[in-house]
C-alpha cells in the first residue's frame, strides 16, 4: 500500500507493528477478527499504541496490509521449506539447480491457479537471478580483456628474450584457465 498524505496513522501503525513482539501482534491480529467492533478497535488503538484511527476505513486499510504482510510472510516460509525438502531429496544439486526448479515449480504453481502476484514475484525473481548472471559474465569478460590487453603489452617487451618468452606463454595459459 503506497503511503499517502492522509494515511499518516496507518504508516505510523505500520512503523510500530514491525517493533511489536510476536505475542502483542497475535493479540492484535485476534482482536481485528473478533465481534469486536471498528470503534472500540480505534479507541484500544489509541489508548494503547497512540494511533489515532478516526474512521473506520483506515482501520480496514491497515487490516488488508497486515492480513496481506502475513500471507507474503507464509510463502516465504512455503518457499525456504520447499528449498530445504528440494536440498534432501537432491543433496548432489547446486545451489542454481535448487533455485531452477523453486523457479519452475512457482511458475507452474502461478499458472495453475491463476495466481498473477505470484506469477509476477516469481517471473521478478528469475529476472533478477538472470541480471546477476550477465552482470558476473560481463565482469569475466572485461577481466579477460584486460588480462589479454596486459599479456599483449608484457609480450612486446619480452619478445627478446626467450625464458622471458617461456614464462609468458605459461601466465598466458594460467589465465585462460583462471577466466574459462
Amino acid at each position: 500500500m503506497k503511503l499517502r498524505p492522509g494515511n499518516s496513522e496507518i504508516t505510523k501503525l505500520k512503523a510500530l507493528w514491525r517493533g511489536l513482539s510476536d505475542d502483542a501482534r497475535s493479540y492484535w491480529q485476534e482482536l481485528f477478527v473478533s465481534r469486536t467492533s471498528q470503534a472500540e478497535i480505534r479507541r484500544e488503538l489509541l489508548a494503547k499504541l497512540n494511533v489515532n484511527f478516526r474512521f473506520d476505513k483506515q482501520l480496514s486499510r491497515f487490516r488488508a496490509w497486515e492480513l496481506e504482510q502475513r500471507l507474503l510472510d507464509l510463502e516465504a516460509e512455503r518457499a525456504e521449506e520447499a528449498e530445504r525438502r528440494i536440498a534432501e531429496e537432491h543433496p548432489d544439486w547446486t545451489k542454481d539447480q535448487v533455485r531452477e526448479d523453486l523457479l519452475k515449480r512457482y511458475y507452474h504453481k502461478a499458472r495453475a491457479t491463476g495466481d498473477a502476484k505470484l506469477g509476477l514475484k516469481t517471473i521478478a525473481a528469475d529476472i533478477k537471478v538472470e541480471s546477476l548472471k550477465f552482470d558476473q559474465e560481463k565482469f569475466k569478460e572485461g577481466l579477460r580483456t584486460k588480462l589479454e590487453a596486459g599479456l599483449a603489452e608484457l609480450a612486446t617487451h619480452i619478445k627478446s628474450s626467450p625464458d622471458a618468452q617461456a614464462a609468458y606463454e605459461a601466465l598466458k595459459v594460467a589465465v585462460k584457465l583462471a577466466t574459462a
